[in-house]
């Protein structure tokens, strides 16, 4: 697969990456090991998941499947914050949410 920089950062990921939207939702865990062992055989290095998406179960089945299936020294994994479950203020960007939100990310995920 083909391998891109990321910005400035000199990080190189593939130039397609692995959406977990549906995972702990619609994608049980043995679904969500084929994807991920597919994906990371082809050359997939980037991983795409968010804190709500199945209310942080996509993360938290991906921190599973990390090491015991996919080495987490091969996958770039890009998670997203600042969504709130709450219909009058559906977003909050504040420091305080977002560090949280990036603290139990980091839980659920496993990694650091």
């Amino acid at each position: 697969m083909e391998q891109r920089h990321l910005g400035r950062t000199g990080l190189r990921v593939s130039r397609i990456g692995l959406g977990t939207l549906s995972w702990g939702r619609d994608t049980d865990e043995h679904d969500a090991a084929d994807q991920l062992k597919t994906f990371w055989d082809a050359g997939g290095t980037l991983v795409d998941t968010a804190d709500v998406y199945a209310d942080g179960s996509a993360e938290y089945l991906l921190g599973q499947l990390l090491d015991g299936l996919v080495p987490r020294r091969d996958l770039l994994i890009a998670t997203k914050a600042g969504s709130v479950p709450d219909l009058h203020r559906r977003f909050d960007g504040s420091r305080g949410h977002l560090l949280a939100a990036l603290d139990a990310s980091l839980e659920r995920l496993g990694t650091d």
